[in-house]
């Protein structure tokens, strides 16, 4: 049996050169794993209703706005966003993440 073949996400990132871009990497029981990469870029406020949203950066610094007030992340660092809560990512320069969520 052939093992699956790996996803580069470097190449993903050079492949694609705009502000924001998100590739789900696998989906397990409904719940998404999205490679994203933000350059110089500000997402705009939004909720998710029935379930959170959590982010773990790669590199890069990423500053989650909530209604609490802003929370930096740098590499290594991971936050959950609780549902109901609106939030927002920004970033300046360029950072790469890993978000899990239910979106479809």
């Amino acid at each position: 049996m052939t093992p699956p073949k790996a996803l580069d996400t470097n190449a993903i990132k050079v492949a694609h050169p705009q502000p924001w871009f998100a590739q789900t990497l696998t989906s397990i029981d409904g719940v998404n794993l999205r490679y994203r990469v933000m350059r110089d870029t500000i997402a705009s406020f939004h909720v998710h209703d029935d379930s959170p949203e959590c982010f773990l950066v790669l590199s890069g610094e990423v500053v989650v706005d909530t209604e609490a007030g802003p929370v930096t992340l740098t590499p290594g660092m991971f936050y959950r966003v609780e549902p109901g809560m609106s939030h927002r990512s920004r970033v300046v320069g360029e950072a790469c993440l890993l978000i899990m969520d239910k979106m479809p």
